[in-house]
């Protein structure tokens, strides 16, 4: 595992080099300071430095103070760097503008050759005599017996066993990977109080560390080791705890030893899972600088093993528990019912929406038996199960005729392809299926209105032509009472057609509304002299304004139209002699519409209920009168209000209630006028 630092100012580069050398640890700095107490700190392999943070002769001054081979110089493409004219540290140079592979070349070669030099260096070093405190190689220090005079060693095990009992107890009863680790380090603490210690584990793409203690942060969060580094090797192949080497035999030893000076550690102990290292526990010497003992290194293995255990079942915890809350989230989230069974043809699951569809509480139907669900449910899941029949977009009706189920159904098997149980998924389709069947309906009206249309037009042509002759012939037989009767009884029915024909043409089509904004009282005013003027004089009108100036936007055409259908029908419906009023009354001020009434009082057969007065087209037996409210009711909803009949008693109301546009205060008085019958 190599550390790079690097030395610049310019963002860009930083996040170049940074990109190229991602392999690496690299800790970018920006000024001289912060580099050496970097390395006071922390044992660098290579430092990286830009020319630009500082001239040549400063640069020298400074690279004085780094060991041979430890620095490269990155120049600009405008600066001549001779290395051969700079101080024995600098290792080689570096063209800023190099490309990502490039650079990563030139940084390996350095590192091989600083790595050579360091090897050749600590191989001569090996020359000396190895402290008596160590085993040859790699093995552990003998402790110093005399240090222990004062306190026998038989009350540091029982100490040392109550604190893996301790930590034993906590991993059977905690799932927290956080307050796992920090009970280890504090275990590991009460057993020797160390400097600074590490927990590293494996992931894809080598060890990282998952926490620390007295490491640079940025350090500890970019630092990565590969697997096939000399200390992950070392402590896979042997399993053993590992000091850093204090002589070098080979060249291995060297790496060990450059490794675990980059993790500022003194000893490294593997943590093995099943014969595999997933992590590695590192610890500097004693805050005390005494050696460890024997002992103390044997209770931090142990408890090594217990976190190696520890962290493998909270990772398989976690992968469950994910797993089941990603599968659970994916059922909640269905708007499809989900219900399995077993081999046994017991219900084992059955989810919230299946409950909602079927209207059955599921937490009863856990465990029970598949006949307990609705017919056919039950007999889907056991052809599916047992004949391993599977249906794809099955519709299915239920028993009580109001509900539709549009099925899947999977057959469930083990790894040996043996049936282990069935599985449906299913939504109600009623409400699809009835649309469908609205749509069609409303395509055969469309049609039928169409037609309609079509009739009307045809119609309409002769029937002008018919009308004007008889018109003419009227005017030449003036004094034959005959045909008189003859030709009035002709213009009747001619003027029924016509009529007729405008109502099916107003239902039929879609009329382009000429919207304008209306003083609703100047609206009834004009209304209620048209309706004088074309009403039959059978029965009595009178009107009554608004006192407020009320603002309506209408299409004063289409809106007259729609209240003199609505008289026409209570004219039909009502004696003669029935006043009918038309009129405005006061509604509340936050209210945003208002309503128009056209009363009248029903005193002999009674009114028709609202449901079969606004009955649909296709339901109409006399075309001639039962179209007159279909028409207004079209009409007004066209204009985003809605038509209602509202009964007290003998007294009825067509209410037309309209969005209001402006509502102001004013002083204006109610009229009232009984125009017949006076």
């Amino acid at each position: 595992m190599e550390l790079l630092a690097l030395l610049s100012k310019n963002e860009k580069m930083i996040l170049e080099v940074k990109a190229a050398l991602k392999k690496y640890t690299v800790y970018p700095l920006k000024t001289l300071d912060e580099l050496e107490d970097l390395n006071s700190n922390i044992p660098l392999n290579l430092v990286l430095m830009d020319t630009d943070c500082l001239g040549l002769t400063e640069l020298r001054e400074f690279l004085d103070r780094f060991d041979d081979g430890m620095a490269v110089i990155i120049t600009r493409d405008n600066i001549r760097c001779d290395v051969l004219n700079l101080p024995n540290s600098v290792i080689s140079s570096i063209s800023a503008g190099a490309t990502g592979d490039s650079f990563l070349m030139s940084v390996e070669k350095a590192l091989e050759k600083q790595k050579l030099r360091r090897r050749l260096k600590l191989l001569k070093q090996s020359g000396r005599s190895i402290p008596p405190s160590y085993d040859q190689g790699f093995g552990v220090q003998k402790p110093d017996r005399s240090a222990d005079v004062s306190e026998p060693l038989t009350t540091g095990r029982v100490i040392h066993e109550k604190i893996i009992v301790n930590f034993a107890r906590m991993l059977t009863a905690s799932f927290d990977m956080r307050k796992l680790l920090d009970t280890f380090m504090d275990s590991v603490m009460e057993i020797a109080r160390v400097s600074r210690m590490s927990v590293l584990l494996r992931n894809k793409q080598g060890f990282y560390v998952k926490t620390h203690y007295g490491l640079d942060p940025y350090i500890a969060d970019n630092m990565r080791i590969s697997r096939d580094s000399a200390l992950v090797s070392w402590l896979a192949k042997t399993g053993r705890i590992i000091h850093k080497p204090a002589n070098f035999v080979d060249s291995s030893d060297v790496d060990v030893s450059s490794d675990m000076e980059a993790l500022q550690c003194t000893v490294s102990f593997p943590m093995i899972y099943k014969g595999k290292l997933i992590g590695i526990f590192n610890i500097d010497s004693k805050v005390t600088e005494e050696p460890f003992h024997k002992e103390e290194l044997e209770m931090i293995y142990v408890l090594c093993n217990y976190l190696a255990a520890a962290v493998k079942d909270i990772d398989v915890y976690h992968q469950m528990w994910y797993q089941k809350e990603f599968t659970k989230n994916i059922l909640l989230s269905m708007n499809s019912g989900m219900i399995a069974i077993d081999r046994d043809e017991a219900i084992t699951f059955f989810n919230k929406q299946a409950s909602e569809i079927l209207a059955i509480d599921a937490e009863n139907m856990i465990g029970k038996n598949t006949r307990a669900l609705p017919y056919p449910l039950g007999d889907i899941l056991l052809r599916t199960m047992v004949a391993g029949t599977s249906y794809s977009r099955y519709e299915v009706e239920m028993a009580t005729g109001e509900l539709t189920l549009g099925i899947n159904s999977y057959r469930l098997q083990d790894e040996h392809n043996i049936p282990t149980g069935a599985g449906i998924i299913f939504s109600d389709i009623s409400d699809s299926k009835k649309l469908a069947e609205q749509n069609n309906r409303t395509a055969k009206l469309e049609a039928v209105n169409n037609l309609v249309a079509k009739i009307a037009h045809e119609v309409r042509n002769p029937l002008t032509s018919i009308q004007t002759y008889i018109q003419l012939l009227s005017d030449k037989l003036t004094d034959d009472d005959l045909h008189n009767f003859y030709l009035s009884t002709v213009r009747d029915s001619i003027n029924k057609l016509t009529g007729l024909i405008d109502k099916l043409v107003s239902f039929s089509s879609s009329e382009n509304y000429n919207m304008k904004h209306y003083d609703v009282n100047v609206f009834i005013n004009e209304s209620f002299e048209f309706l004088l003027r074309n009403l039959p004089v059978s029965h009595r009108l009178s009107k009554i304004l608004s006192d407020t100036h009320l603002t309506i936007n209408i299409d004063k055409r289409q809106m007259l139209k729609a209240i003199y259908y609505i008289i026409l029908n209570i004219i039909d419906m009502t004696p003669e002699g029935t006043l009918i009023r038309i009129g405005t009354y006061g509604t509340k001020p936050e209210e945003p519409f208002l309503e128009i009434s056209i009363e009248f009082t029903q005193t002999g057969t009674a009114v028709k209920d609202k449901k079969a007065l606004l009955k649909p087209l296709l339901d109409i037996e006399h075309l001639g009168t039962e179209l007159n409210i279909p028409i207004s009711h079209k009409i007004i909803e066209a204009h985003e209000g809605s038509l209602d009949l509202r009964s007290f008693d003998k007294l009825h109301s067509f209410i037309i209630k309209l969005p209001l546009v402006e509502r102001r205060d004013a002083q204006v008085s109610s009229e009232e006028g009984w125009v017949r019958g006076q």
